[in-house]
């Protein structure tokens, strides 16, 4: 059960709504999302590619990376992109493939394997790019941190260009004057709005946004038409997406006009994708078909196989071997998902077992593929709403004692990047951020690590409680067709733009049954007390609904209003996110 909390932002509402031609509610949920003033409200309602897409020439060495880059082109030199395995990382090495090889340059690309190579650019990759005569080499989504590395690419006589959008390491000492923390990478050029002299206005963007304004830069001093690069509008929003950037800004402009663009899609691999997942008949593709459809297919071959079955799919002109790629990826997502359903199920039996006293769980599961331990972390905290880690028996050994790997996934008020450092002496490598972390350590050490953990944790019972915002108490008697109409406005949702969810107290249940063959959708027939009689719908296991309800015949819920049509017929419904059952 999670906890319920109603926003109290104040503000003139009516005045809001009246100027912008909206309902009172849709101005409530904008100041919600703090949009407050008439230019950030008239960005969000009205935003456009033409006036809220910032210059790349604000982005610090862009103008630097493109002169390397025009050179390099001019002498014929061989330029390899190097990558990353995530979404992010494949349309960011797509973008600069795609847009340097229309500037003619000589490119190919690495992708690194997440279990031999790890994350980002390494020494190996370096040195096989001198074996291949490589003279440029330009990462994408990576680089920011690999100092050494890049230090070995120095010296052997190698150009390096940088595109991150990752946090810049920076220098701990307090006398420094007026120079800059920052500790970058000796490279010739480094391009990342994280930097301390950053001039770009919205540094929250992507690794593949990051690339497409160098790209866009090029484009425009080679003065390829506009329309060319705004083909890879797409790729920048299913990135931005999928890598869970925040939908404000340009973000969300790129986003919002990115999706409209991606049923028009000239890239037959995209195009594949979307035909194999039945995307293409829908009314309008959402940022939820991108991040739980789409993106998982993308990021199955980083998973299982190779980030570079993805990255040859949008690289392939031809529709039929578009759709034999784009069918094998699916594969690849169908087996992740099976897998990921199967170590799910065991990571929870194995907690109800052995760790529900725990407030920070860790569990050991040895034959998961070790890719897949993230995605299972992240079911355990939304299961049991508490810092997840989930660890798995890793190749090799540290002075012969066998070695795991872990990923964790947690909550607000744990910092995972902080916790580790406090127990790093049981870790042989760990890297993360507060909601989520990495790490290598010994096997014989995970039961310790297990106990340090729970230890050192200092949540309380409050906080392990999942908190659910309410933006609008609203009766069902208030939903119309406009209003959800107006609630379109609002689109795309995501991070830092969440759906709006809305709460109503007291409905009778006049009707209830279960639907779906894994009898998993609740549906009910909902009486308000102004004699409003509408569907809501519950998708949850309703075997276990039924028994809760037992003779309860009134249901608080929060919600989020839809229109449902059948047979040609409109009419209203509630999609119950969460919900209190009465006597």
């Amino acid at each position: 059960m999670k906890k319920w909390f109603l926003y109290n932002k104040k503000a003139d509402f009516k005045a809001i709504a009246d100027k912008y031609h909206i309902d009172q509610v849709t101005a409530r949920i904008l100041r919600n999302r703090d949009i407050n003033s008439e230019k950030q409200i008239e960005q969000f309602l009205h935003g456009s590619l033409e006036d809220d897409l910032h210059s790349p020439l604000y982005l610090p060495d862009a103008i630097k990376c493109m002169n390397q880059l025009n050179r390099a082109i001019n002498e014929k030199k061989h330029i390899r992109v190097v990558g990353d395995y995530d979404v992010d990382g494949v349309c960011a090495t797509y973008i600069l493939v795609k847009g340097l090889r229309r500037l003619g340059a000589v490119v190919d690309y690495v992708l690194p394997d997440r279990i031999k190579d790890g994350y980002g650019i390494n020494v190996g990759i370096i040195d096989k790019a001198k074996e291949d005569g490589v003279q440029v080499i330009l990462t994408c989504d990576n680089g920011i941190a690999a100092i050494e590395e890049l230090k070995h690419a120095r010296d052997l006589g190698i150009t390096v260009l940088v595109t991150d959008h990752h946090d810049v390491r920076q220098n701990q000492d307090e006398d420094y004057g007026c120079e800059s923390r920052d500790i970058l990478p000796p490279a010739n050029a480094v391009v990342d709005p994280k930097r301390e002299d950053n001039r770009y206005p919205f540094p929250e963007i992507c690794g593949a946004v990051v690339a497409w304004k160098i790209i866009i830069m090029m484009y425009q001093n080679h003065t390829i038409p506009e329309e060319e690069f705004y083909d890879f509008l797409e790729f920048a929003a299913i990135a931005t997406i999928c890598d869970v950037m925040e939908l404000r800004d340009e973000n969300r402009t790129i986003v919002k006009f990115g999706l409209q663009q991606i049923k028009q899609t000239k890239n037959q691999g995209l195009r594949a994708l979307l035909e194999l997942q039945d995307l293409l008949t829908q009314d309008h593709i959402s940022a939820y078909h991108i991040g739980y459809v789409i993106g998982p297919c993308i990021n199955a071959g980083g998973r299982l196989r190779s980030a570079e079955i993805a990255l040859d799919l949008f690289l392939t002109d031809e529709r039929e071997e578009a759709l034999m790629k784009a069918a094998r990826l699916k594969e690849l997502n169908d087996s992740r998902k099976t897998m990921t359903i199967s170590a799910t199920n065991q990571a929870i039996e194995t907690v109800e077992r052995h760790f529900m006293n725990d407030r920070v769980l860790v569990v050991y599961l040895p034959e998961l593929h070790e890719s897949l331990a993230g995605i299972v972390a992240g079911r355990l905290r939304e299961r049991f709403y508490k810092p997840s880690f989930v660890i798995t028996r890793a190749e090799g050994d540290e002075e012969g004692e066998k070695l795991a790997k872990g990923s964790g996934r947690s909550i607000d008020g744990y910092s995972m990047s902080e916790r580790l450092q406090e127990v790093d002496k049981l870790l042989t490598k760990w890297g993360g951020h507060p909601m989520a972390a990495g790490f290598t350590l010994q096997e014989k050490n995970i039961d310790m690590f297990r106990a340090e953990l729970n230890r050192r944790c200092e949540l309380t019972g409050d906080q392990l409680v999942d908190k659910l915002w309410i933006d609008v108490p609203m009766p069902i008697d208030y939903i119309s067709h406009n209003l959800i109409h107006d609630f379109e406005k609002l689109e795309p949702f995501g991070k830092g733009n969440e759906k709006p969810s809305f709460a109503t107290k007291n409905l009778g249940i006049t009707e209830c049954r279960v639907l779906g063959k894994n009898r998993n959708v609740v549906k009910m027939k909902l009486l308000s007390d102004g004699g409003c009689l509408m569907d809501g719908l519950i998708f949850t296991n309703g075997d276990e609904f039924l028994r809760q309800k037992g003779a309860s015949s009134k249901i608080d819920v929060v919600y989020y209003p839809q229109i449902n049509e059948y047979n040609g017929t409109q009419s209203l419904q509630i999609v119950i996110d969460d919900y209190q059952l009465k006597p």
